[in-house]
Protein backbone atom coordinates (compact mmCIF):
# COMPACT_ATOMS: atom_id res chain seq x y z
CA UNK A 1 0.00 0.00 0.00
CA UNK A 2 1.43 3.39 -1.05
CA UNK A 3 1.81 6.33 1.27
CA UNK A 4 -0.88 8.17 -0.69
CA UNK A 5 -3.49 5.57 0.19
CA UNK A 6 -2.29 5.48 3.75
CA UNK A 7 -2.75 9.24 4.06
CA UNK A 8 -6.20 9.01 2.46
CA UNK A 9 -7.27 6.32 4.88
CA UNK A 10 -6.03 8.38 7.85
CA UNK A 11 -7.76 11.50 6.60
CA UNK A 12 -10.93 9.54 5.92
CA UNK A 13 -10.96 8.15 9.43
CA UNK A 14 -10.38 11.61 10.93
CA UNK A 15 -13.13 13.16 8.84
CA UNK A 16 -15.53 10.34 9.63
CA UNK A 17 -14.86 10.76 13.32
CA UNK A 18 -15.25 14.53 13.01
CA UNK A 19 -18.59 14.31 11.21
CA UNK A 20 -19.91 11.69 13.58
CA UNK A 21 -18.84 13.69 16.61
CA UNK A 22 -20.37 16.87 15.22
CA UNK A 23 -23.73 15.20 14.60
CA UNK A 24 -23.84 13.94 18.16
CA UNK A 25 -22.45 17.04 19.87
CA UNK A 26 -25.77 17.83 21.49
CA UNK A 27 -25.67 14.50 23.31
CA UNK A 28 -22.27 15.27 24.76
CA UNK A 29 -23.30 18.53 26.39
CA UNK A 30 -24.69 17.12 29.62
CA UNK A 31 -21.96 14.51 30.01
CA UNK A 32 -19.10 16.89 29.25
CA UNK A 33 -20.48 19.48 31.62
CA UNK A 34 -20.67 16.94 34.42
CA UNK A 35 -17.22 15.56 33.66
CA UNK A 36 -15.64 19.00 33.64
CA UNK A 37 -17.32 19.82 36.92
CA UNK A 38 -15.78 16.75 38.54
CA UNK A 39 -12.39 16.93 36.83
CA UNK A 40 -11.77 20.68 36.92
CA UNK A 41 -13.56 21.77 40.08
CA UNK A 42 -14.69 19.04 42.44
CA UNK A 43 -11.57 16.86 42.57
CA UNK A 44 -9.05 19.73 42.50
CA UNK A 45 -11.03 21.46 45.26
CA UNK A 46 -10.84 18.33 47.39
CA UNK A 47 -7.10 18.14 46.79
CA UNK A 48 -6.71 21.84 47.61
CA UNK A 49 -8.65 21.44 50.86
CA UNK A 50 -6.55 18.49 51.99
CA UNK A 51 -3.34 20.30 51.04
CA UNK A 52 -4.46 23.44 52.90
CA UNK A 53 -5.26 21.46 56.02
CA UNK A 54 -1.88 19.70 55.86
CA UNK A 55 -0.14 23.08 55.56
CA UNK A 56 -2.20 24.44 58.45
CA UNK A 57 -1.24 21.50 60.65
CA UNK A 58 2.41 21.97 59.73
CA UNK A 59 2.61 25.69 60.54
CA UNK A 60 2.56 25.12 64.29
CA UNK A 61 5.39 22.53 64.43
CA UNK A 62 7.48 24.71 62.08
CA UNK A 63 7.03 27.56 64.56
CA UNK A 64 7.96 25.25 67.46
CA UNK A 65 11.14 24.11 65.69
CA UNK A 66 12.00 27.75 64.97
CA UNK A 67 11.65 28.61 68.64
CA UNK A 68 13.94 25.72 69.56
CA UNK A 69 16.55 26.92 67.06
CA UNK A 70 16.51 30.41 68.63
CA UNK A 71 16.34 29.22 72.23
CA UNK A 72 19.22 30.72 74.21
CA UNK A 73 19.27 27.77 76.65
CA UNK A 74 19.83 25.31 73.82
CA UNK A 75 22.54 27.39 72.17
CA UNK A 76 24.29 28.23 75.46
CA UNK A 77 24.23 24.56 76.48
CA UNK A 78 25.86 23.49 73.22
CA UNK A 79 28.43 26.32 73.27
CA UNK A 80 29.31 25.44 76.87
CA UNK A 81 30.37 21.98 75.73
CA UNK A 82 27.24 19.81 76.20
CA UNK A 83 28.25 19.06 79.77
CA UNK A 84 25.00 17.69 81.21
CA UNK A 85 22.98 15.44 78.87
CA UNK A 86 20.16 15.23 81.42
CA UNK A 87 19.55 18.97 81.04
CA UNK A 88 18.95 18.71 77.29
CA UNK A 89 16.81 15.60 77.82
CA UNK A 90 14.59 17.53 80.27
CA UNK A 91 14.42 20.42 77.81
CA UNK A 92 13.34 18.16 74.93
CA UNK A 93 10.84 16.36 77.10
CA UNK A 94 9.34 19.71 78.13
CA UNK A 95 9.02 20.70 74.48
CA UNK A 96 7.33 17.40 73.68
CA UNK A 97 4.87 17.65 76.55
CA UNK A 98 4.13 21.37 76.23
CA UNK A 99 3.39 21.28 72.49
CA UNK A 100 2.02 17.71 72.35
CA UNK A 101 4.43 16.54 69.64
CA UNK A 102 5.22 12.94 68.77
CA UNK A 103 8.90 13.51 69.55
CA UNK A 104 11.54 16.23 69.87
CA UNK A 105 15.28 16.03 69.23
CA UNK A 106 18.59 17.82 68.85
CA UNK A 107 21.63 16.62 66.87
CA UNK A 108 24.94 18.26 67.81
CA UNK A 109 27.24 19.04 64.89
CA UNK A 110 30.30 18.87 67.14
CA UNK A 111 29.72 15.54 68.87
CA UNK A 112 27.16 14.12 66.39
CA UNK A 113 25.12 13.00 69.41
CA UNK A 114 21.41 12.51 68.76
CA UNK A 115 19.66 13.88 71.88
CA UNK A 116 16.13 12.76 72.67
CA UNK A 117 13.82 13.11 75.69
CA UNK A 118 15.21 9.70 76.69
CA UNK A 119 18.81 10.95 76.49
CA UNK A 120 21.51 10.28 73.90
CA UNK A 121 20.11 7.50 71.73
CA UNK A 122 22.89 7.33 69.13
CA UNK A 123 25.71 9.12 67.33
CA UNK A 124 24.83 10.02 63.74
CA UNK A 125 27.25 8.76 61.11
CA UNK A 126 27.70 9.19 57.38
CA UNK A 127 28.01 5.42 57.16
CA UNK A 128 24.50 4.90 58.54
CA UNK A 129 21.88 5.19 55.80
CA UNK A 130 19.28 6.20 58.38
CA UNK A 131 21.37 9.28 59.25
CA UNK A 132 21.64 10.46 55.65
CA UNK A 133 18.96 13.11 56.28
CA UNK A 134 21.24 15.00 58.70
CA UNK A 135 24.21 15.37 56.36
CA UNK A 136 21.99 16.15 53.38
CA UNK A 137 20.08 18.84 55.30
CA UNK A 138 23.25 20.23 56.88
CA UNK A 139 24.83 20.84 53.47
CA UNK A 140 21.71 22.53 52.06
CA UNK A 141 20.90 26.21 52.18
CA UNK A 142 17.32 26.03 53.51
CA UNK A 143 16.93 26.95 57.23
CA UNK A 144 14.42 24.16 57.77
CA UNK A 145 12.89 21.19 56.00
CA UNK A 146 9.93 18.85 56.34
CA UNK A 147 10.42 15.17 55.60
CA UNK A 148 8.78 11.87 56.39
CA UNK A 149 11.13 9.24 57.73
CA UNK A 150 11.44 6.46 60.27
CA UNK A 151 11.80 7.68 63.84
CA UNK A 152 15.38 7.21 65.06
CA UNK A 153 14.08 6.36 68.54
CA UNK A 154 11.52 3.89 67.15
CA UNK A 155 12.39 2.68 63.59
CA UNK A 156 9.03 0.91 63.29
CA UNK A 157 7.22 4.27 63.37
CA UNK A 158 6.88 6.62 60.39
CA UNK A 159 6.99 10.27 61.51
CA UNK A 160 6.69 13.71 59.92
CA UNK A 161 9.86 15.56 60.99
CA UNK A 162 10.41 19.33 60.97
CA UNK A 163 14.20 19.86 61.03
CA UNK A 164 15.56 23.33 61.86
CA UNK A 165 19.20 24.45 61.76
CA UNK A 166 20.66 25.87 65.00
CA UNK A 167 23.41 28.50 64.78
CA UNK A 168 25.57 30.05 67.50
CA UNK A 169 25.70 33.79 68.07
CA UNK A 170 28.34 34.17 65.35
CA UNK A 171 26.24 32.41 62.73
CA UNK A 172 28.08 29.06 62.84
CA UNK A 173 26.04 25.86 62.54
CA UNK A 174 26.07 23.97 65.82
CA UNK A 175 23.34 21.41 65.17
CA UNK A 176 19.81 20.61 64.07
CA UNK A 177 16.74 20.71 66.30
CA UNK A 178 13.14 19.89 65.65
CA UNK A 179 10.01 17.97 66.42
CA UNK A 180 8.18 15.02 64.92
CA UNK A 181 4.50 14.51 64.24
CA UNK A 182 2.61 11.29 63.78
CA UNK A 183 1.50 10.54 60.23
CA UNK A 184 -1.88 9.67 61.73
CA UNK A 185 -2.92 13.32 61.29
CA UNK A 186 -2.62 12.96 57.51
CA UNK A 187 -4.35 9.58 57.54
CA UNK A 188 -7.19 11.08 59.57
CA UNK A 189 -7.65 13.72 56.85
CA UNK A 190 -7.81 10.97 54.23
CA UNK A 191 -10.43 9.01 56.15
CA UNK A 192 -12.48 12.13 56.83
CA UNK A 193 -12.59 13.33 53.22
CA UNK A 194 -13.17 9.87 51.85
CA UNK A 195 -16.12 9.42 54.19
CA UNK A 196 -17.61 12.86 53.48
CA UNK A 197 -17.20 12.98 49.72
CA UNK A 198 -17.13 9.29 48.73
CA UNK A 199 -13.82 9.68 46.90
CA UNK A 200 -10.77 7.48 47.04
CA UNK A 201 -7.78 9.40 48.40
CA UNK A 202 -4.21 8.19 48.83
CA UNK A 203 -0.57 9.35 48.64
CA UNK A 204 2.21 7.99 46.43
CA UNK A 205 5.94 8.78 46.45
CA UNK A 206 8.08 9.93 43.52
CA UNK A 207 8.44 6.33 42.34
CA UNK A 208 4.72 5.53 42.31
CA UNK A 209 4.64 3.52 45.52
CA UNK A 210 1.48 3.98 47.62
CA UNK A 211 2.69 5.42 50.94
CA UNK A 212 -0.53 6.24 52.79
CA UNK A 213 -4.18 5.33 52.24
CA UNK A 214 -7.44 4.71 54.06
CA UNK A 215 -8.41 1.40 55.60
CA UNK A 216 -10.82 0.76 52.69
CA UNK A 217 -8.18 1.15 49.99
CA UNK A 218 -8.22 -1.83 47.62
CA UNK A 219 -5.71 -0.78 44.96
CA UNK A 220 -2.17 -1.98 44.31
CA UNK A 221 0.89 -0.96 46.35
CA UNK A 222 2.50 0.42 43.16
CA UNK A 223 0.43 2.46 40.69
CA UNK A 224 2.58 1.19 37.81
CA UNK A 225 1.15 -2.26 38.58
CA UNK A 226 -2.43 -0.99 38.38
CA UNK A 227 -4.20 -2.00 35.14
CA UNK A 228 -5.79 1.46 34.97
CA UNK A 229 -3.51 3.97 36.73
CA UNK A 230 -0.40 2.25 35.39
CA UNK A 231 -1.13 3.77 31.98
CA UNK A 232 -0.92 7.25 33.50
CA UNK A 233 1.93 6.64 35.98
CA UNK A 234 4.50 8.57 33.93
CA UNK A 235 2.07 11.44 33.46
CA UNK A 236 1.41 11.67 37.19
CA UNK A 237 5.03 11.34 38.30
CA UNK A 238 6.45 13.89 35.85
CA UNK A 239 3.98 16.72 36.45
CA UNK A 240 3.24 18.84 39.55
CA UNK A 241 -0.47 18.34 38.90
CA UNK A 242 -2.60 16.45 36.40
CA UNK A 243 -6.23 15.59 35.73
CA UNK A 244 -7.56 12.74 33.59
CA UNK A 245 -10.12 9.97 33.53
CA UNK A 246 -10.24 6.28 32.59
CA UNK A 247 -12.86 3.59 32.14
CA UNK A 248 -13.17 0.76 34.64
CA UNK A 249 -16.00 -1.78 34.94
CA UNK A 250 -18.22 0.28 32.64
CA UNK A 251 -17.79 3.44 34.70
CA UNK A 252 -15.72 6.57 34.20
CA UNK A 253 -13.21 7.23 36.96
CA UNK A 254 -11.88 10.79 37.27
CA UNK A 255 -8.43 11.30 38.73
CA UNK A 256 -6.67 14.41 40.01
CA UNK A 257 -3.08 14.45 41.24
CA UNK A 258 -0.93 17.16 42.79
CA UNK A 259 2.52 17.26 44.32
CA UNK A 260 2.73 18.02 48.05
CA UNK A 261 6.26 19.49 48.21
CA UNK A 262 6.45 19.35 52.02
CA UNK A 263 6.30 15.53 51.85
CA UNK A 264 7.63 15.11 48.28
CA UNK A 265 4.57 12.90 47.74
CA UNK A 266 1.71 13.06 45.25
CA UNK A 267 -1.85 13.39 46.50
CA UNK A 268 -4.22 11.28 44.36
CA UNK A 269 -7.99 11.88 44.44
CA UNK A 270 -10.22 9.76 42.24
CA UNK A 271 -13.98 9.43 41.89
CA UNK A 272 -16.17 7.16 39.82
CA UNK A 273 -18.91 8.75 37.73
CA UNK A 274 -22.28 9.12 39.41
CA UNK A 275 -25.58 7.57 38.17
CA UNK A 276 -26.40 10.68 36.09
CA UNK A 277 -23.33 10.21 33.93
CA UNK A 278 -24.03 6.50 33.58
CA UNK A 279 -27.50 7.28 32.15
CA UNK A 280 -25.91 9.61 29.62
CA UNK A 281 -23.53 6.88 28.56
CA UNK A 282 -26.39 4.41 28.12
CA UNK A 283 -28.12 6.76 25.66
CA UNK A 284 -24.95 7.57 23.71
CA UNK A 285 -23.67 4.17 22.67
CA UNK A 286 -23.06 5.39 19.14
CA UNK A 287 -20.67 8.00 20.45
CA UNK A 288 -18.25 5.27 21.46
CA UNK A 289 -17.61 4.47 17.80
CA UNK A 290 -16.57 8.02 16.91
CA UNK A 291 -14.71 8.69 20.12
CA UNK A 292 -12.92 5.35 19.83
CA UNK A 293 -11.51 6.32 16.44
CA UNK A 294 -10.45 9.75 17.67
CA UNK A 295 -8.90 8.24 20.75
CA UNK A 296 -6.99 5.73 18.65
CA UNK A 297 -5.56 8.53 16.49
CA UNK A 298 -4.67 10.68 19.47
CA UNK A 299 -3.05 7.77 21.26
CA UNK A 300 -1.07 6.88 18.15
CA UNK A 301 0.24 10.43 17.82
CA UNK A 302 0.86 10.59 21.54
CA UNK A 303 2.75 7.31 21.35
CA UNK A 304 5.06 8.73 18.68
CA UNK A 305 5.61 11.87 20.74
CA UNK A 306 6.23 9.99 23.95
CA UNK A 307 8.63 7.60 22.19
CA UNK A 308 10.78 10.52 21.08
CA UNK A 309 10.56 12.11 24.50
CA UNK A 310 11.49 8.82 26.13
CA UNK A 311 14.58 8.55 23.95
CA UNK A 312 15.61 12.03 25.06
CA UNK A 313 15.01 11.09 28.70
CA UNK A 314 17.16 7.99 28.29
CA UNK A 315 19.94 10.18 26.92
CA UNK A 316 19.60 12.48 29.93
CA UNK A 317 19.65 9.47 32.25
CA UNK A 318 23.12 8.58 30.97
CA UNK A 319 24.53 12.10 31.26
CA UNK A 320 25.66 14.12 34.28
CA UNK A 321 23.44 17.21 34.43
CA UNK A 322 26.12 19.69 35.52
CA UNK A 323 29.02 18.68 33.29
CA UNK A 324 27.40 16.88 30.37
CA UNK A 325 29.81 13.97 30.89
CA UNK A 326 28.78 10.34 31.16
CA UNK A 327 27.46 9.23 34.54
CA UNK A 328 27.91 5.93 36.36
CA UNK A 329 24.95 4.35 34.60
CA UNK A 330 26.58 5.02 31.24
CA UNK A 331 29.89 3.68 32.56
CA UNK A 332 28.21 0.46 33.70
CA UNK A 333 26.95 -0.05 30.15
CA UNK A 334 30.04 1.03 28.23
CA UNK A 335 32.86 -0.47 30.30
CA UNK A 336 32.03 -4.17 29.61
CA UNK A 337 31.90 -3.34 25.90
CA UNK A 338 35.29 -1.59 26.06
CA UNK A 339 36.81 -4.52 27.92
CA UNK A 340 35.42 -7.07 25.47
CA UNK A 341 36.63 -5.02 22.49
CA UNK A 342 40.12 -4.59 23.96
CA UNK A 343 40.48 -8.32 24.60
CA UNK A 344 39.16 -9.25 21.19
CA UNK A 345 41.63 -6.89 19.53
CA UNK A 346 44.37 -7.75 22.06
CA UNK A 347 44.86 -4.06 22.78
CA UNK A 348 45.66 -2.46 26.16
CA UNK A 349 42.94 -0.71 28.16
CA UNK A 350 43.71 1.72 30.97
CA UNK A 351 41.82 3.55 33.66
CA UNK A 352 42.55 6.92 35.27
CA UNK A 353 40.73 8.24 38.35
CA UNK A 354 41.16 11.94 39.12
CA UNK A 355 40.14 13.80 42.27
CA UNK A 356 40.18 17.59 42.69
CA UNK A 357 42.33 18.73 45.62
CA UNK A 358 40.86 21.45 47.81
CA UNK A 359 37.45 21.47 46.17
CA UNK A 360 35.67 21.56 49.54
CA UNK A 361 37.50 24.77 50.44
CA UNK A 362 36.17 26.43 47.29
CA UNK A 363 32.62 25.46 48.24
CA UNK A 364 33.12 26.61 51.83
CA UNK A 365 34.79 29.89 50.85
CA UNK A 366 32.93 30.97 47.74
CA UNK A 367 29.73 28.92 47.89
CA UNK A 368 28.29 26.04 45.88
CA UNK A 369 27.66 28.12 42.69
CA UNK A 370 31.40 28.75 42.49
CA UNK A 371 32.02 25.04 43.08
CA UNK A 372 29.62 24.14 40.27
CA UNK A 373 31.38 26.62 37.99
CA UNK A 374 34.73 25.05 38.81
CA UNK A 375 33.43 21.51 38.17
CA UNK A 376 31.87 22.44 34.81
CA UNK A 377 35.00 24.33 33.67
CA UNK A 378 37.22 21.38 34.67
CA UNK A 379 34.92 19.06 32.68
CA UNK A 380 35.38 21.27 29.61
CA UNK A 381 39.12 21.20 30.18
CA UNK A 382 39.11 17.38 30.35
CA UNK A 383 37.00 17.10 27.21
CA UNK A 384 39.44 19.30 25.31
CA UNK A 385 42.48 17.15 26.11
CA UNK A 386 40.99 13.67 25.65
CA UNK A 387 40.53 11.61 22.50
CA UNK A 388 37.14 11.01 20.93
CA UNK A 389 37.44 7.29 21.71
CA UNK A 390 38.05 7.91 25.43
CA UNK A 391 35.19 7.71 27.92
CA UNK A 392 35.01 10.43 30.59
CA UNK A 393 32.69 9.78 33.52
CA UNK A 394 31.84 11.98 36.49
CA UNK A 395 32.60 9.39 39.15
CA UNK A 396 31.49 11.42 42.17
CA UNK A 397 31.14 14.96 43.44
CA UNK A 398 34.68 16.01 42.50
CA UNK A 399 35.99 12.73 41.09
CA UNK A 400 36.32 11.83 37.42
CA UNK A 401 37.08 8.49 35.78
CA UNK A 402 38.67 8.00 32.35
CA UNK A 403 38.56 4.77 30.32
CA UNK A 404 41.34 4.85 27.72
CA UNK A 405 41.14 2.21 24.94
CA UNK A 406 44.33 1.15 23.13
CA UNK A 407 46.39 2.85 25.85
CA UNK A 408 48.89 1.08 28.09
CA UNK A 409 49.82 2.13 31.63
CA UNK A 410 52.81 4.22 30.58
CA UNK A 411 50.72 6.13 28.05
CA UNK A 412 47.96 6.53 30.63
CA UNK A 413 50.46 8.02 33.09
CA UNK A 414 51.57 10.56 30.50
CA UNK A 415 47.94 11.37 29.80
CA UNK A 416 47.27 11.73 33.54
CA UNK A 417 50.23 14.07 33.89
CA UNK A 418 48.79 16.12 31.06
CA UNK A 419 45.52 16.39 32.95
CA UNK A 420 47.30 17.30 36.16
CA UNK A 421 49.28 20.08 34.46
CA UNK A 422 46.18 21.45 32.73
CA UNK A 423 44.24 21.65 36.02
CA UNK A 424 47.20 23.14 37.88
CA UNK A 425 47.31 26.01 35.35
CA UNK A 426 43.54 26.42 35.24
CA UNK A 427 41.83 29.35 36.98
CA UNK A 428 38.31 30.73 37.19
CA UNK A 429 37.29 34.20 38.29
CA UNK A 430 35.11 34.37 41.41
CA UNK A 431 34.34 37.70 43.09
CA UNK A 432 37.24 39.44 41.30
CA UNK A 433 39.61 36.70 42.46
CA UNK A 434 41.29 34.02 40.38
CA UNK A 435 40.61 30.64 41.97
CA UNK A 436 42.36 27.39 41.14
CA UNK A 437 43.12 23.98 42.56
CA UNK A 438 45.20 20.90 41.88
CA UNK A 439 44.51 17.34 40.79
CA UNK A 440 45.49 13.96 42.21
CA UNK A 441 45.32 10.95 39.92
CA UNK A 442 45.61 7.17 40.03
CA UNK A 443 46.37 5.00 36.98
CA UNK A 444 45.93 1.29 36.25
CA UNK A 445 45.94 -1.00 33.20
CA UNK A 446 43.55 -3.91 32.71
CA UNK A 447 45.29 -7.20 33.47
CA UNK A 448 44.85 -10.31 31.35
CA UNK A 449 42.69 -12.13 33.89
CA UNK A 450 41.42 -9.01 35.64
CA UNK A 451 37.82 -7.81 35.91
CA UNK A 452 36.87 -4.19 35.17
CA UNK A 453 36.12 -3.69 38.88
CA UNK A 454 39.63 -4.86 39.78
CA UNK A 455 41.13 -2.38 37.33
CA UNK A 456 39.09 0.47 38.80
CA UNK A 457 39.93 -0.63 42.35
CA UNK A 458 43.66 -0.56 41.62
CA UNK A 459 43.33 2.89 40.08
CA UNK A 460 41.45 4.01 43.18
CA UNK A 461 44.24 2.67 45.41
CA UNK A 462 46.72 4.56 43.29
CA UNK A 463 44.62 7.70 43.73
CA UNK A 464 44.73 7.23 47.50
CA UNK A 465 48.50 6.99 47.21
CA UNK A 466 48.55 10.33 45.39
CA UNK A 467 46.41 11.87 48.09
CA UNK A 468 48.46 10.53 50.97
CA UNK A 469 51.68 11.36 49.18
CA UNK A 470 51.04 15.08 49.14
CA UNK A 471 48.41 15.45 46.38
CA UNK A 472 48.86 17.12 42.99
CA UNK A 473 50.57 14.04 41.56
CA UNK A 474 50.06 10.88 39.50
CA UNK A 475 50.45 7.42 41.07
CA UNK A 476 50.48 3.90 39.65
CA UNK A 477 49.25 0.72 41.39
CA UNK A 478 52.78 -0.23 42.45
CA UNK A 479 53.09 3.15 44.20
CA UNK A 480 49.76 2.50 45.89
CA UNK A 481 50.99 -0.82 47.21
CA UNK A 482 54.12 0.81 48.63
CA UNK A 483 52.07 3.44 50.44
CA UNK A 484 49.67 0.87 51.85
Amino acid sequence: MTKKYQILIVLGLILFAGFTTTSLVSYFTAHDSLARQIEENTLPLTGDNIYSEIQRDLLRPIFISSLMAQDTFLRDWVIAGEQDSTAIARYLKAIQQRYDTETSFFVSDRTRNYYHPQGVIKTVSKDDQQDGWYFRFKSGIAPYEINIDRDTADPSRITVFINYKVFDYDGNLIGVAGVGLSTSMVKQLIDDYQRRYNREIFFINRFGRVMMHSDTYSGTDQIRSSPELGLYATRILTSPSSAFSYEANGRTVFVNSRLVPEFNWYLIVQQASNPSSEKIYNTLVLNLIGSGVVTLVVLSLAWLTVSGFQRRLEALAHTDKLTGLANRQMLDQMLPQQVALARRRKEPLSCVIADLDGFKQINDTYGHPAGDLMISSIAELFTAVTREADLICRWGGDEFLFILPNCDQAQACRFAEKLRTAVENHRIRVDKALVGLSLSLGVSELGEQESPDDMILRADHALLASKSGGRNRVSEPDTALLVN
